[in-house]
């Protein structure tokens, strides 16, 4: 709000206020020779009555409780009227009307001789100025003071009370507006809580779903660990099983079998190969790439050494493995240790 505005706001409640100060000043609205006017060219009686009767107050009144002032001059307006309407409502004046007697100076009759006879024609006055030789000191004016006071304290009521009803509309819109956040809240607190228990759920689900696949990846870790150990064991122990079908993959075990079935027999060979060209011949009987040479020649030389004691422990170890694999491919054969190679010959 500019200076500009308070400066005038403060000159309306001044012009407004001085009619009810005048009228407490009178006593009981009867008594107004004491009182000094504020214009050159009417006595204070004259201010008065003419402002009550013409609308001036009125206006007045309404310029203060103009919508533009409320929201930033409501103490203001408060603090000047409020006290001055307990002061107008604690007078005791006479009830009816009243003659009250008014002057003015008669040297100073040409000031007021225009107010006067308009005063006059509005019937303010009692008495009626005939012409410019009717000249008085005295005039008589019927009003009800009590009258005058109810206006004055009506115009005073209707100004707060816009201060007053603007505040509590702004209250209420302030409310209103506190009821709507309130409910946004409630409904924002509502999503959050559908929200929140949705992401309690998709954790809880989260959670399970890992739990699961932990469970599952250590299930999966443990059989890849017997079935790790099982083939090192099958590999380990040449155990190709009863299909006849099923390669043996341990190389040593392999030369084994043909030894026992006689093909490592010196007797069986031509004299003219000698122990590598032997060895290369074998490895590609036994598949290529799957035994290096040097193994198989070393595989040779062992299952040729007659009593070793290395060759005695491991025929020990893996006799029973070539009768059992003999016996899956020959069932209705019968094989014993020492006798299998004659028979499976014979058979």
């Amino acid at each position: 709000m500019k200076y500009e505005d308070s400066k005038h706001i403060d000159d309306l409640l001044t012009d407004f206020t001085w009619y009810a100060r005048t009228f407490l000043q009178t006593g009981t609205g009867l008594e107004w020779d004491s009182i000094s006017g504020k214009d050159y060219f009417a006595t204070v009686w004259m201010e008065f009555f003419k402002g009550i009767r013409d609308g001036t107050c009125h206006r007045l009144a309404a310029a203060i409780a103009e919508p533009t002032y409320i929201p930033y001059f409501r103490e203001d307006v408060q603090s000047r009227l409020e006290p001055l309407l307990d002061e107008l409502e604690a007078m005791t004046l006479k009830k009816g009307k009243q003659k009250i007697k008014v002057h003015i100076n008669v040297e100073k009759f040409r000031l007021y001789e225009t107010a006067l006879k308009q005063m006059s024609r509005d019937n303010i006055v009692f008495d009626i100025i005939q012409d410019d030789d009717d000249i008085r000191d005295t005039y008589f004016i019927d009003e009800d003071p009590s009258r005058i006071r109810s206006y004055l304290t009506a115009e005073i009521r209707n100004i707060l009370k816009e201060y007053n009803s603007a505040e509590r509309r702004k209250i209420r819109e302030l409310k209103d507006r506190l009821k709507e956040l309130e409910s946004e809240l409630q409904e924002k607190n509502t999503l959050f809580a559908v929200k929140d228990s949705d992401c309690r759920e998709l954790a809880r689900t989260i959670k399970e779903q890992k739990d699961e696949i932990t469970s599952v990846t250590e299930r999966n870790r443990k059989l890849e660990e017997i079935l790790s150990k099982y083939r090192q064991e099958e590999e380990d122990a040449g155990n190709v099983g009863a299909d006849e079908s099923v390669p043996i993959k341990d190389g040593k075990l392999r030369m084994y079998f043909l030894y026992k079935l006689g093909f490592l027999d010196n007797a069986i060979w031509n004299n003219g190969l000698k122990y590598g060209q032997r060895a290369r011949v074998l490895r590609k009987i036994l598949g290529g790439n799957t035994i290096s040479q040097s193994s198989a020649l070393r595989y040779y030389k062992l299952f040729n050494a007659m009593g070793s004691t290395e060759l005695r422990q491991y025929e020990a170890d893996n006799e029973h493995k070539v009768l059992d694999y003999l016996k899956s491919i020959c069932p209705d054969t019968e094989f014993s240790e020492g006798q299998f190679v004659n028979n499976i010959r014979k058979g």
